[in-house]
């Protein structure tokens, strides 16, 4: 199917990342609903409640795009819409950055002006309870579901290699930290520390600014035609190196360089090849292609070139990357 990879277990992982978006939708509903009843003055709460309501954002776009995605290539986007993801993301992380650099100036200013908290209270049985005490309970349910629903679109997003679903799954389980950061502040107010609150949103916005910044690099990478990184991020994806190793060893190819481009969930590669000689069959270009797209399945398109020597802008493409 268009738009996941080839592979047995893609389409059940889709379902599965699919299901695991509504319900993370319909639970993160339920905690901005919640939070919204209890923050009251309090400037931790708030700073969790707009955290929660931005993680919104990549399940929704996790869904849409998957939609539109699958579009077939057409005249107007003749390389189909696999990017959409990319470009709509980049967007998002923006958004996220911006809205956490306005909440730490926010919490910082209400720290340097010492600004003290209003956290009211509600009637229960004739008394009178102080509705940080409720508040807890509440950051609680926002931090323990959201842990193991991380962890299940971890295991989604590395079989469909997708980073929307990845960056989804990591502001999840990064949840609990900013939880526990609101309940710090919470109960350093109930013991008259009253500036443990703003010092709690300013540490929660210093994790949305991450968040932002992680997710703003990730999309502004892959729109750019960076170098294909694994689904975490963390390392150089060597798919590039194993197309240029299996080309290498073919006995009708004297030098290669690969180029690999990422396009939402798949991969597209172009191969220059310098041929040993003059004349290069049609058939061994065809077998190696066809060979190329069976090393792994998120490459959906092989393109190779025969050349006489490698262009002097391709040949930089195996440069190290200067610091």
């Amino acid at each position: 199917m268009r738009g996941i990879p080839d592979r047995p277990d893609a389409e059940a992982a889709l379902r599965t990342g699919q299901r695991l978006a509504w319900i993370s939708i319909a639970y993160i509903c339920s905690t901005v609903g919640l939070l919204f009843l209890v923050m009251g003055g309090s400037q931790a709460l708030k700073t969790e409640f707009v955290e929660d309501a931005l993680s919104l954002l990549p399940p929704i776009f996790f869904l849409v795009s998957d939609k539109i995605s699958r579009r077939p290539p057409n005249r107007r986007f003749p390389f189909g819409y696999e990017r959409v993801v990319s470009a709509g993301y980049v967007g998002s992380a923006i958004a996220l950055l911006a809205v956490g650099l306005l909440l730490f100036l926010d919490g910082a200013m209400k720290l340097a002006i010492a600004e003290h908290p209003t956290i009211g209270g509600f009637a229960l049985f004739g008394r009178v309870v102080w509705t940080g005490w409720l508040a807890i309970p509440v950051l609680l349910w926002c931090a323990i579901p959201a842990h193991f629903l991380g962890r299940a679109k971890r295991k989604a997003a590395a079989i469909l290699y997708d980073k929307t679903l990845a960056s989804d799954a990591e502001m999840n389980e990064a949840n609990w930290q900013s939880a526990a950061a609101a309940i710090l502040g919470i109960v350093g107010v109930a013991f008259g520390l009253w500036w443990a609150d703003s010092a709690a949103a300013v540490l929660i916005s210093v994790e949305i600014i991450r968040s932002g910044w992680v997710e703003l690099r990730t999309a502004v990478g892959d729109v750019t035609d960076r170098s294909p990184k694994t689904v975490d991020e963390k390392y150089d994806d060597p798919i590039d190196e194993r197309i240029a190793e299996f080309l290498s060893g073919q006995p009708w190819v004297k030098d290669v360089v690969v180029r690999v481009r990422e396009r939402g969930r798949e991969l597209t590669a172009e191969a220059h090849v310098v041929p040993i000689g003059p004349h290069v069959s049609v058939d061994d270009l065809s077998t190696a292609q066809d060979e190329l797209c069976r090393i792994d399945p998120r490459l959906s398109e092989v393109t190779i070139a025969p050349v006489k020597s490698l262009p002097e802008d391709v040949a930089k493409a195996r440069d190290p990357v200067e610091a």
